[in-house]
């Protein structure tokens, strides 16, 4: 049954939230490199989990994941299913999280 928040949505591309994932990645970057605000700690969680999401997002993007942006009735945002993404991929994504972590909690 689709909700009318999915059907709104439903004419969004598949690649839309690989591409959202990436531009957050470098405005993260971005924000980690040119705020003179942050302490250190806070720019280099910036500027590692931002290249990590760039990373992610190009990396499944490129072998062929397929994302698909559903409607989240009742709350704020919207909830993205990613298909067709190899095993792979899966771990080469959630390995590079995880050394960002480790670099991350490491340096700090």
């Amino acid at each position: 049954m689709s909700t009318p928040a999915s059907t709104v949505l439903s004419w969004i591309p598949g690649w839309l939230g690989f591409l959202l994932l990436i531009l957050v990645g470098v405005a993260m970057l971005i924000n980690g490199v040119a705020n003179s605000t942050l302490d250190s700690t806070n720019q280099l969680g910036f500027i590692l989990f931002g290249i990590v999401a760039m990373i992610v997002g190009s990396f499944s993007w490129i072998v062929g994941g397929v994302s698909k942006i559903k409607g989240r009735e009742g709350t704020v945002g919207v909830k993205v299913a990613v298909e067709n993404v190899p095993w792979w991929v899966w771990l080469a994504d959630v390995g590079s999280v995880a050394v960002a972590v480790v670099i991350f909690m490491v340096a700090k």
